[in-house]
């Protein structure tokens, strides 16, 4: 019976401590935050390359808040851990984000480098850990925290093992509120749709990583030049262009052409402000999209 017991508890011990790690950056992230202050609106985030810096290996977050490529992710795989790298003057300094090895009553001094909330909040609990399925089918951890009680903190984070914060991604000490700071409604793993909340919102489409096609030659579209003042050509062979969109990064169309049904088109793109945009090329069936920079 001994042996028995013992054999049950190593089982046990072994579900509970052998479970796949949801990893946040093997994989291209996009994240849409959105606020409802006078009206909803989404912003959108996601990881755009790699660097390495001091032997470490990051990837580098872009979107609305992050345009200047300066911020940058890393995880510690084996320690379940996640940093962000940020300039400070001529060198860089490196933040502890998330740690998804915490447990149930564990306490984590949080900081939230460049974000809406206080820039060094202090510690918080981890009130519960609750697994859940979200919309990918795989299970997640949800964290819950709650601020301790020697900060006078009123933020209460959730974070999900492999995803991050539900509030804005270098903000874990964040409440997730539409109607504050904002509140992730979409995320996607390689471009497929892994987690959404649409209390806000109408649907969840993925802007960047899988839609946009690095080869553009191959696929018969191209969209040039990509760092643009007046005039965009968008072409494509052999299949016709049916319509063209431009999108801004809250996810607002700036200009549209449809019912073209042409191999060719001249876009003026000089009433539009500077910034980035992604191009949406329809053809029949389908459609491609790609990145521009508007001077």
């Amino acid at each position: 019976m001994k042996n028995t017991i013992t054999l049950l508890l190593c089982l046990s011990a072994s579900f509970v401590f052998g479970q796949n790690y949801n990893q946040m950056l093997d994989h291209k992230s996009e994240w849409h935050l959105t606020n409802c202050f006078s009206g909803c609106t989404t912003d959108m985030y996601y990881t755009d390359g790699d660097t390495l810096h001091n032997g470490k290996n990051y990837k580098i977050l872009n979107g609305y808040h992050f345009i200047s490529r300066t911020f940058w992710l890393r995880e510690d795989i084996q320690q379940k851990q996640v940093f962000l790298s940020i300039p400070d003057g001529n060198k860089r300094e490196e933040h502890l984000l998330y740690d998804f090895s915490l447990n149930v009553g564990d306490s984590i001094n949080i900081k939230n480098p460049i974000s809406p909330f206080p820039d060094s909040p202090g510690y918080f609990t981890v009130d519960s850990i609750i697994n859940r399925q979200i919309i990918d089918g795989s299970d997640r951890r949800f964290f819950y925290l709650s601020p301790s009680s020697t900060t006078s903190n009123i933020e209460y984070p959730v974070w999900i093992e492999g995803i991050g914060s539900l509030s804005l991604v270098n903000a874990p000490g964040g409440t997730p509120d539409v109607n504050d700071a904002g509140k992730i409604s979409c995320y996607f793993n390689n471009g497929n749709l892994s987690y959404s909340q649409m209390d806000s919102i109408e649907t969840c489409d993925p802007v960047y990583n899988s839609t946009i096609k690095e080869d553009i030659i191959t696929n018969g579209v191209q969209v040039y030049p990509t760092h643009c003042n007046e005039d965009l050509y968008v072409s494509s062979t052999p299949e016709p262009i049916e319509g063209i969109e431009i999108i801004n990064l809250n996810g607002a169309k700036v200009l549209e052409k449809s019912k073209l049904n042409n191999h060719f088109n001249t876009l003026d793109v000089s009433q539009l402000n500077a910034g980035i945009f992604i191009v949406k090329v329809f053809l029949p069936g389908e459609f491609r999209s790609f990145k521009i920079v508007k001077r």
